[in-house]
């Protein structure tokens, strides 16, 4: 393995905030690893000073000579003008892609420029001369067409000027021009996002394979277990590394806890003990100062064991977890009944004529590629919308409590504590004191929920499916927006649950953990895996299509 990148005591500090401090690890060729940590640890800014765009305070970032790195940020930049296949041709160095790059920048010189976008043009234009020259004929092509392919960019927008795609469009295109440009070290920060399942599973593939090195930032633990072999955890602006996918970190993430908690419990008695001889010395010294030199040797030793004992600390399990336990009655045996449902918009079918049976303590997980009509079947099977064709039924003493993906049954204009007390009858402290058990403070219970994060709304959204009582819970991305620590709350929570759950998520490890079954729509059908997400995903050809035995009327 051939070091590649290596830190050295960095440390970086922005607005008074030390943000890592004397930090060192080493990056070699075949590492893959996640870079995991609480929102606000400093993630992002530490792919910066890896990728040179800052420089640490002290310490130092050094790199292999003539190493590329391909840097994907969380907001990309791509030339608007250019075209998807042209910007990914080009960032892989095909000849004819340089050539016409050429072209457009001497045109652009040729225009009226002040000088500071002359010098970035001839910079660019330079640049890419020496591209021309430095091109390696030993590298392996990655077609531009085989990776927007992989990526499930549709063959229609391939000709798009990129000025005319989407946000999350713009990223995909960016991240198939990093990996066409094949860099030494890729830093992706949340690649995943935007990407549906199928497109998620070939950039994995892609990526376990690389000779490389490969650094992630994202949230997606299914993809860090199919990816990963190490994972740097920052918290607290240090690094702790663990050799292994984010299942091994984890458990041993737990058992370290576990471990030092132990200890420190161990060296707390010590010091008790300690202490006593201590105490009892200095009271014999008292009556006979020949006892005086021995008590103040025990004090000393104990001042040392003393500053020992501060120093160590517990390796954090961060703030505690929010509480998002339910509590409820499981419902009737049959919990919703779909006979000879469709549901189409008016130039577009969503779902074809099915029927669909879900029973009490069901755990379904609804999937598909994006623009399936996931979300569209979702809100029909939840009541939000009617079918087009067709009827869905509730069973009796079913309380649903519906999770929208973009949070748009929440109130804005009430503040979180008046939302609270509009479910429940809580006085004021009683609310702030239930959204404090969800990480929600006095502050935040007294704002508007329009003015909210998405994460806070996130919780609220929760908070409403708890005090609901609902024993039927229809959730549309409900990880969207919680941090890992509040997901795998989330999670126990739903696996205590003792009702019935239909899930849309893109939250593969989500949806291993929380469904035995699993539904999929594609093309206007909809098949039935009697199984996890993994055995949906091992057995693609397996599931059982959900036609009506019905005429539609």
């Amino acid at each position: 393995m051939v070091l590649l990148l290596q830190a050295n005591g960095i440390s970086y500090a922005h607005g008074g905030h030390q943000i890592f401090e004397n930090v060192s690890f080493e990056i070699k060729s075949g590492d893959r690893f996640a870079l995991l940590g609480p929102n606000g640890a400093g993630k992002s800014t530490l792919f910066r000073l890896l990728a040179d765009e800052l420089q640490p305070q002290s310490g130092a970032v050094t790199q292999r000579r003539g190493i590329h790195i391909g840097y994907l940020h969380q907001e990309t930049a791509v030339d608007p003008q250019m075209t998807v296949l042209e910007t990914v041709a080009l960032a892989a160095g095909d000849p004819e892609a340089l050539d016409l790059h050429l072209t457009r920048l001497e045109l652009r010189m040729a225009e009226p420029l002040d000088d500071e976008q002359l010098t970035a043009v001839m910079d660019e234009y330079a640049e890419t001369l020496a591209r021309i020259e430095d091109v390696r004929d030993d590298r392996i092509p990655l077609p531009g067409a085989e990776i927007l392919s992989g990526l499930r960019v549709p063959e229609g927008d391939w000709a798009k000027p990129v000025g005319q795609l989407s946000g999350g469009e713009k990223k995909i295109v960016a991240l198939a021009g990093l990996l066409a440009s094949q860099p030494d070290v890729l830093l992706l920060d949340e690649p995943d996002n935007h990407l549906d399942l199928e497109a998620k599973a070939w950039l994995e593939r892609l990526l376990a394979k690389s000779d490389g090195a490969v650094a992630t930032i994202t949230h997606d633990r299914y993809f860090v277990d199919r990816v990963s072999n190490r994972i740097f955890e920052l918290a607290h602006g240090k690094i702790t590394v663990y050799h292994g996918n984010y299942s091994y970190y984890r458990t041993e993430r737990q058992a370290r806890h576990q471990r030092a908690s132990e200890l420190r419990d161990l060296q707390e008695r010590e010091f008790k003990k300690l202490k006593a001889s201590a105490e009892q010395l200095t009271q014999w010294a008292r009556q006979n100062p020949k006892f005086a030199p021995r008590a103040e040797n025990m004090r000393r030793k104990l001042e040392e064991e003393r500053a020992k004992l501060e120093e160590t600390r517990i390796p954090a399990i961060d703030r505690r977890p929010a509480d998002f336990s339910f509590s409820t009655e499981r419902g009737a045996t049959v919990i919703l009944d779909a006979t000879a449902a469709s549901f189409s918009y008016p130039h577009r079918e969503i779902a074809k004529p099915f029927d669909l049976e879900i029973r009490s303590g069901e755990r379904i997980g609804l999937v598909g590629p994006n623009g399936s009509g996931k979300t569209s079947l979702l809100r029909v099977l939840a009541g939000q919308a009617p079918p087009t064709s067709g009827a869905v039924r509730l069973g009796p003493a079913v309380v649903l409590g519906y999770y929208a993906q973009e949070q748009e049954n929440l109130p804005p204009k009430q503040t979180a504590i008046e939302y609270i007390r509009r479910l429940q009858p809580y006085n004021e402290q009683q609310a702030i004191s239930f959204l404090g058990s969800l990480q929600l403070d006095r502050e935040t219970g007294l704002t508007q929920i329009g003015k909210l994060s998405g994460g806070e709304k996130a919780r609220l959204q929760i908070a409403g499916l708890i005090l609901g009582g609902a024993n039927f819970l229809v959730l549309d991305e409900p990880t969207n927006n919680l941090d890992l620590q509040a997901i795998e709350a989330l999670e126990s929570a739903l696996e205590d649950f003792p009702g019935t759950i239909l899930a849309v998520s893109h939250d593969r490890y989500f949806l291993e953990r929380i469904c035995g079954r699993t539904l999929e729509i594609r093309a206007g059908t909809i098949r039935d895996f009697p199984g996890t997400f993994a055995w949906y995903d091992d057995h693609p050809e397996s599931g059982v299509v959900l036609s009506s035995k019905l005429p539609v009327r």
